[in-house]
């Protein structure tokens, strides 16, 4: 299916229950809606499930110049729950998604019940400038470098199995240099500009014990940070952890879902 937008063409599927609880998931970089297959099968007996492909990804249209990919794309987002009728739902980001899920919360914090954070840093207070020096390295690599080993690289460091690693090299190939490139530049841009306040909905923090040492700081000071969050660090698992060991993810995310409608009803 597809909304359609000022920007063009998004594609997404929704699963479950039409009056049930609804999350709605966000992929990463070079990334599409399938990377949350297991997470669709195995929630939507009891929630509205919605993936997207957001822009520049997947099926769906490239975004152009913007002043925020991830403010952008979280827009997107709300008018995608205006599609499908819903006022509210839980929000859960991987890595870029995550951003956007930040961005959500803070512009729309009446639709943002809840935030699942995987694999991902808080953009409040926001970074020192300086980070923004080590991007032109990364394009030039990107760009010198043959797609072969562009996707092979992506695969090694985010995942891994090998049969994530196959969909990693698969949507990176999709997804194209010059389109990561872009994407990967807005995420840098993001982590400098920040938040002016953090996002309060409960949280579950999550990341993987072979992510980079770099997230894993990252998730750890943003649950200190944030009172009304909890943290999972998931065993066996990469930066896509919830392809990678899927069965410890759903248990941590059935019972902070459980919690969240738990809480909302009783409210």
């Amino acid at each position: 299916m597809f909304l359609e937008s000022q920007i063009g063409s998004i594609y997404y599927d929704v699963r479950g229950p039409v009056d049930a609880p609804a999350i709605m998931f966000l992929h990463g970089v070079a990334m599409d809606h399938r990377t949350f297959d297991a997470q669709v099968a195995a929630l939507e007996d009891r929630y509205r499930v919605i993936v997207m492909d957001m822009p520049c990804h997947g099926r769906s249209a490239h975004l152009g110049k913007t002043t925020s990919y991830a403010r952008a794309t979280a827009d997107l987002a709300m008018a995608l729950l205006d599609e499908l009728g819903i006022h509210e739902a839980v929000l859960a980001g991987l890595s870029l998604g995550s951003f956007v899920v930040q961005h959500a919360a803070h512009a729309y914090p009446e639709r943002v019940t809840a935030m699942v954070q995987i694999s991902s840093g808080s953009l409040h207070p926001g970074y020192s400038p300086l980070f923004q020096l080590l991007m032109p390295f990364t394009w030039l690599t990107i760009k010198a470098l043959p797609m072969g080993m562009v996707k092979r690289s992506f695969a090694q460091h985010k995942a891994l199995l090998e049969e994530t690693r196959a969909y990693l090299r698969e949507t990176t190939v999709q997804t194209g240099k010059d389109a990561i490139i872009y994407v990967t530049n807005e995420m840098t841009k993001d982590l400098v500009r920040g938040l002016p306040e953090p996002p309060t909905q409960p949280s579950l923090i999550v990341y993987g014990d072979h992510d980079l040492r770099f997230i894993q700081h990252m998730s750890i000071l943003w649950h200190e940070r944030q009172p009304n969050s909890r943290l999972v660090e998931v065993p066996n698992a990469h930066h896509i952890l919830n392809q990678d060991n899927p069965e410890p993810f759903h248990r941590a995310l059935r019972e902070f879902l459980d919690e969240v409608t738990a809480s909302r009803i009783a409210s």
